[in-house]
């Protein structure tokens, strides 16, 4: 924008300074860092808003509602009267969820029931809150979406008995304004407004300043979402969380702490999620927020705001430029995930993991008891996954040179945690975690070959040894139901940190499916360390259904902890081929003890 229309004008080039882009490749940043992104911020936002005036006639047809150039005029002016605030106002995160939702409806790649005019119509709301806060006289129709007028950043007021899309008028004056309703006019901030709440905490000379976003159509990254109102335990359960939460994040990891007091302005609660199983999400376009289920404790925020910060940090320098050209062949294992991601996603989850392992890495040494065990099972289990994807993202041609300084960033970040001392029982705990989702994930998403299969299930019937065949890698074959492959790692979360918790949890095995997904009896009996009870268990899951990708993960486990070998080495590395051969052999009418077969199969 600007006083001559800085939108109408070529975008500025940016570049970060060297010291900024080693410090963003090594998965950190300060707030000098972000302050920098930020501009780049401002200007990615101008060519959206560019962009969708190129696409929509400013004479559009916007229904109730002025033409979209009466709308842009009263940003513009007010852009002349208050360029801070309106710059604040245009880094608004929904902002540019809204610009890129709109476009993509523009573009038809998005679909709604809603009236064009209704999405076109946040612009007119944005124009209006920009005016008020430039202490513009101003009146403007908004639009009324789902029994709401919202304006960006200061909140929304109710109308009754407003059509599913409707409008209203908003005025304003020195700063002050109304919004028109049936029952008559609601001062901003006055009897009947909702402001979106906010909250202030503070910690060793750091500050966070957020706002609890339940109003804006636009705060759940993706598409509209009707408002809902915060209620007073809501609001005040998640202040008191955040003050803890920065409190722990200032206390054990500053570095991690301080960018966000620069980039972090919104955060959408959501309802609460399956326990240790945290929903959570940002977006390239909505730089500055995210949403996350409600917390159930100071620990679980701290380490969500790290996660979705690294990927907001991520999310801005690809604005600047591309980690990779095009995608691998096949899509790629991502251990913090259910289903196989591209090479974009897998970025973006390393990136992001990297700094949660940072966080339990420094989190160790100041927690105590359950807390300290915890700390250590996850820095060791991230430690592990996040090294080993580096490792196979950086043998792929299809980085590019950003991407390529990107990941050895990453991996001298990582080779700093390879000394870190682990007590023995937690470490092992995490190392099994990491077998297990291996495992389970290769069993739900890879098939070996036919002709493989089919020569193993022929030597095994005839009682031959195995055949000696060449390596034939297995297929990608993606199981859209994968579900809860972290199933074990969870209970051990519970086991860690809740024993009491845990403890009700074995008393009803037949229902621990519906408490933590993915999981079985067998599981409970393995973490609770009754080795010979998952044992059993898990041959008998077999014996009824022997395709529970689980249950072949789970005893695999079992053989590695109670008679190491090659049975309990196939069930780790190649355990698609195990489960497919049993599966064909008793198609065939014959008989396969599940571990027999797997110390024949072998590890291969």
């Amino acid at each position: 924008m600007g006083t001559d229309g800085a939108v109408d004008r070529p975008p500025r080039q940016h570049r970060l300074d060297e010291q900024h882009v080693s410090a963003l490749s090594s998965g950190g940043g300060d707030a000098g860092t972000v302050t920098q992104l930020l501009t780049v911020e401002r200007s990615w936002r101008l060519v959206q808003l560019r962009a969708l005036l190129d696409v929509v006639d400013p004479d559009h047809d916007t229904g109730p509602l002025p033409s979209v150039r009466t709308a842009w005029d009263l940003l513009t002016e007010a852009e002349r009267h208050d360029p801070a605030k309106v710059d604040d106002l245009l880094l608004h995160p929904q902002a540019g969820v809204w610009a890129g939702y709109t476009l993509r409806r523009l573009r038809g790649t998005a679909r709604s029931a809603a009236p064009l005019w209704v999405d076109l119509g946040y612009l007119h709301a944005l124009a209006a809150a920009a005016a008020l806060r430039a202490g513009l006289d101003f009146g403007i129709t908004v639009p009324v979406r789902d029994g709401f007028a919202v304006l960006p950043t200061l909140g929304a007021v109710p109308v009754p008995g407003a059509a599913e899309w409707d409008s209203t008028e908003v005025r304003g004056s020195a700063g002050h304004g109304v919004v028109g309703t049936p029952t008559g006019e609601v001062r901003v901030g006055g009897d009947g407004w909702q402001a979106i709440p906010r909250v202030r905490a503070q910690a060793g000379g750091h500050t966070l300043a957020v706002r609890l976003d339940c109003l804006d159509p636009f705060r759940n990254l993706r598409a509209p979402t009707p408002p809902r109102t915060l209620s007073e335990p809501e609001f005040d359960r998640w202040r008191d969380l955040l003050t803890q939460a920065w409190q722990l994040l200032v206390e054990t990891s500053p570095a991690l702490a301080s960018p966000m007091t620069r980039g972090l302005f919104s955060v959408v609660p959501q309802p609460p999620a399956e326990r240790f199983r945290t929903m959570s999400a940002s977006a390239g376009d909505a730089f500055g927020s995210l949403i996350m289920s409600e917390p159930r404790d100071a620990t679980e925020l701290a380490v969500t705001l790290v996660h979705e910060f690294q990927h907001i940090k991520l999310g801005a320098l690809l604005h600047l430029a591309p980690l990779h050209t095009g995608e691998p062949a096949q899509r790629l294992y991502a251990p913090w995930r259910d289903d196989p991601r591209p090479l974009g996603g897998l970025l973006q989850g390393v990136y992001a993991f990297a700094g949660i392992t940072e966080f339990w890495r420094a989190v160790r040494h100041l927690a105590t008891g359950d807390a300290s065990t915890l700390a250590h099972f996850e820095f060791a289990r991230w430690r592990r996954q996040v090294r080993t994807t580096l490792a196979r993202i950086a043998t792929l041609p299809q980085l590019t040179e950003v991407g390529r300084r990107l990941v050895a960033g990453l991996t001298a970040t990582a080779d700093r945690w390879h000394a870190d001392h682990v007590p023995a029982q937690p470490l092992a705990a995490a190392h099994d975690a990491v077998a297990d989702h291996r495992a389970r994930w290769r069993l739900h998403h890879l098939r070996p070959p036919t002709e493989v299969v089919a020569a193993f299930t022929q030597d095994w019937t005839a009682g031959a040894d195995r055949p000696d065949l060449p390596v034939i890698a297995p297929v990608l074959d993606a199981d859209p139901g994968a579900r809860g492959l972290d199933a074990r790692a969870v209970l051990e979360l519970w086991r860690l940190t809740d024993a009491a918790g845990f403890a009700r949890l074995r008393q009803d095995p037949a229902a621990i499916g519906t408490r933590v997904t993915g999981a079985n009896p067998a599981d409970l009996d393995l973490v609770a360390g009754d080795r010979e009870a998952a044992r059993r268990g898990y041959l008998r899951d077999l014996a009824a259904d022997s395709d529970r990708p689980g249950s072949w993960a789970g005893l695999g486990l079992v053989l590695a902890q109670v008679r190491p070998g090659p049975a309990a080495d196939a069930l780790r590395t190649r355990p698609e081929l195990v489960r497919a051969v049993h599966r064909a052999v008793r198609r065939r009418g014959g008989d396969a003890d599940p571990v027999e077969l797997a110390a024949w199969v072998g590890p291969g």
